[in-house]
């Protein structure tokens, strides 16, 4: 595929169907995703491919127990009335969490913190946070491009990381990783298309904060 067709028709995928991803194409993803860039070439990611249908449900079931309180928080924010874009987001993610266990692979990403040679919340952690994440989400930005340019579809979730504990005792992670996210991973039920943004220009700066780029120049 077109790199650019790729980049502007990758959007947060919800709905799946269960059709295998077949090995081959799931070792393209990850070599892919292995070649993204990190802070000293750390390299601090670890994928784990959940593919047993036992375990998916049982992620399924974590997801779940964050989601209905998420989506409690965000009703009662709202009050009474409800945008109709809102109302429109918690339908997709109550779908989303309800079918979860059916998309055929969840990739659950893991940070090494030691490679990254700073101790988690400490003061040196939150001063360096930007190296520290930003050394692992250009990994799984690549990972969900490699699987869009195979016709997979991805969605990135962090709703797992209050559930970490439970998450790396299902799937025996030790303990000096760090969740980072969830990445449902299979084949679309609705297809491809250009994800909504609104346009770039009013926040692209021209060498200044207050000089807007001119369109054109």
């Amino acid at each position: 595929m077109d790199f650019f067709e790729v980049v502007t028709s990758t959007p947060t995928m919800r709905r799946f169907v269960g059709r295998p991803i077949p090995e081959a194409e799931l070792v393209k993803i990850f070599e892919t995703a292995n070649m993204a860039p990190s802070g000293s070439n750390a390299q601090p990611w670890e994928f784990v491919v959940v593919r047993n249908s036992n375990a998916r449900r049982e992620i399924q079931k974590l997801y779940e127990a964050v989601w209905g309180p998420y989506k409690d928080s965000a009703i009662i924010r709202g009050r009474t009335s409800l945008s109709p874009r809102a109302v429109k987001a918690i339908k997709t993610g109550d779908e989303f969490a309800a079918q979860l266990a059916i998309v055929p692979v969840h990739v659950v990403v893991f940070l090494d913190r030691p490679k990254m040679r700073v101790e988690r919340g400490t003061p040196a952690d939150l001063f360096n946070f930007g190296a520290t994440y930003g050394s692992i989400f250009p990994a799984i930005e690549l990972l969900m491009l490699a699987a869009r340019a195979l016709g997979i579809g991805t969605a990135m979730t962090t709703m797992l990381t209050s559930k970490e504990s439970e998450t790396k005792a299902l799937l025996g992670v030790p303990e000096e990783y760090q969740l980072i996210a969830l990445v449902p991973m299979g084949y679309p039920a609705d297809g491809f298309k250009r994800p909504l943004r609104k346009p770039v220009f009013p926040r692209i700066h021209d060498g200044r904060w207050d000089r807007a780029w001119a369109r054109g120049g």
